[in-house]
């Protein structure tokens, strides 16, 4: 598979996450609805991923932060990608 191929389709596979949640979750993601997302059973288990991969959270009221849905759905596919 050529470089150019590898990129078309994790192109595509990162565009269909983003669809897939935003459907689910709109343009923000709670630490609730990443946990679940990741299938973490444990609170916390999400905001860990998030930092390992640099996704870093917004300010969406105060005293209450989430996920940017596209952000996290590049960094899940890409993540994929790698194994």
């Amino acid at each position: 598979m050529s470089l150019y191929s590898e990129r078309s389709l994790l192109g595509k596979q990162i565009s269909e996450k983003k669809q897939a949640l935003r459907k689910l979750y709109g343009g923000v993601m709670s630490p609730r609805d990443l946990d679940s997302e990741l299938g973490f059973k444990s609170k916390g288990g999400g905001d860990t991923w998030a930092k390992m991969v640099g996704v870093a959270p917004i300010m969406v009221r105060p005293k209450r932060r989430g996920y940017e849905t596209d952000r996290v759905a590049e960094e899940i596919v890409k993540g994929r990608m790698a194994v």
